[in-house]
């Protein structure tokens, strides 16, 4: 429509009427960053940078007439811009939600693109980004299936919750803290219960023939388990001391 009758965004030249719409409707604004990168070999160029400018400013005229907003970021940004990335757009949209699609941090894991954006949205969200948009495997390829779908979201729930250890440290660790005791006490039970994703880690238990009830090590280290080591030193040396005590 722009190069077609050479006139500038309907939506920036009757923004002031879209607030207004706004206000009268309770219609929150999701300001998408139209120039973010294709890939990460133009992620903060001139013209991203710009329009984040511009968004800043779009942002804060709907605030000024009490219309929330959030802010759309990239989806392709290099490991070491990740933070840079969301400490930049937080410095221009204030305290107005941010989120970002990832962003992938690398651009070769077609097929694999849910682990390749959960490892930027991980970084995100330690860096105060407020929500994730999750990617699945099928991104760049094709529209994603449903199982596709509960990949992409655990990917993501994973980066969430590694990003929430970060800014809510007390409050996120409790997981994490059942999780290591159940495992000391190889209560299985309770591990595949903790796990994100407890139905593929009952698969993937199972398949080695025992039965979560079973206080025994996994099949990784085997009597070698630390687990089931330790206690064992332990007592022996109990019983070392006690029969020195003896004698």
């Amino acid at each position: 429509w722009m190069l077609k009758y050479d006139k500038e965004n309907p939506y920036i030249t009757h923004y002031d009427y879209m607030i207004e719409l706004a206000q009268k409707y309770d219609v929150t604004f999701s300001l998408g960053d139209a120039l973010r990168p294709g890939s990460i070999l133009d992620s903060h160029d001139e013209l991203q940078v710009q329009e984040m400018i511009n968004i800043g400013r779009l942002a804060k005229r709907a605030i000024e007439k009490d219309v929330q907003v959030m802010v759309e970021g990239p989806g392709h940004v290099p490991l070491n811009e990740v933070t840079a990335n969301v400490i930049l757009a937080k410095s221009l949209i204030g305290d107005v939600p941010y989120y970002v699609l990832g962003p992938l941090v690398t651009d070769i894991a077609s097929g694999h693109d849910h682990i390749a954006s959960a490892i930027g949205a991980a970084v995100s969200a330690s860096a105060g980004v407020d929500l994730l948009c999750y990617l699945t495997p099928s991104e760049h390829l094709a529209l994603p299936t449903p199982d596709e779908v509960k990949e992409g979201l655990i990917a993501y729930r994973i980066a969430a919750h590694a990003g929430d250890l970060v800014k809510l440290r007390e409050k996120s660790i409790k997981w994490d803290m059942d999780m290591t005791e159940a495992r000391r006490t190889l209560d299985w039970e309770k591990q595949l219960a903790l796990s994100i994703d407890p139905e593929k880690a009952a698969l993937i238990h199972g398949r080695t023939g025992q039965h979560p009830g079973n206080n025994v090590p996994c099949t990784m280290c085997g009597g070698a388990c630390v687990y089931i080591m330790l206690p064992q030193q332990r007592k022996y040396e109990r019983e070392e001391k006690k029969l020195q005590q003896t004698e």
